[in-house]
């Protein structure tokens, strides 16, 4: 990787885990304590194709009912021009 945001173009990467929520059609894997590399400067995320590929699998598995998932969880969805100033 490079030791340059491609965002920002900022040098201060720092490794650390996050929330990455995978969205396919109208589902969606919220996973957490994801690997990444972030930019200090811009937020910037990024990840190592192998995690996502362990996440896609990880979701076809859920979906597939071969597994269950840790936990579920009830999410509100809004539409842009609905919301309020």
């Amino acid at each position: 990787m490079s030791e340059l945001c491609a965002f920002c173009g900022h040098k201060h990467l720092i490794s650390k885990t996050t929330r990455y929520i995978y969205q396919k059609d109208e589902q969606m894997l919220v996973v957490e304590h994801v690997p990444c590399i972030e930019c200090t400067f811009c937020g910037e995320q990024y990840f190592d194709a192998l995690v996502l590929q362990k996440i896609e699998n990880d979701y076809q598995a859920i979906t597939d009912r071969q597994r269950q998932p840790q936990r579920v969880m009830q999410v509100a969805v809004e539409d842009f021009a609905a919301l309020s100033l």
